[in-house]
């Protein structure tokens, strides 16, 4: 009955709240994931072209452990690595 009520209530400019709502969440996770990514991207090629950047920050290291981690998982490592693979897409 309720769900009924929710799917009725509309905006003034169109569309369902919850859409609109699950839309927003969605792309705020959509650009965060862009961002680490880029952020990741950057730490790679700065630990690659200044080495040991002063940080206590191994972002090369810390990516071959989790690799390493999850390779040795077996189908559940293959299940994550599939799964972060297409959160990267």
């Amino acid at each position: 009955m309720f769900s009924l009520f929710l799917q009725n209530i509309k905006k003034p400019m169109g569309g369902n709240i919850m859409d609109n709502a699950f839309k927003m969440v969605l792309g705020l996770v959509g650009k965060l994931t862009e961002v680490l990514v880029a952020v990741l991207g950057l730490g790679i090629v700065g630990a690659l072209v200044f080495g040991d950047m002063g940080m206590g920050i191994d972002v090369i290291g810390n990516i071959t452990s989790l690799v390493e981690n999850l390779t040795s998982m077996g189908v559940v490592g293959l299940i994550v690595i599939a799964i972060l693979m297409s959160l990267v897409k």
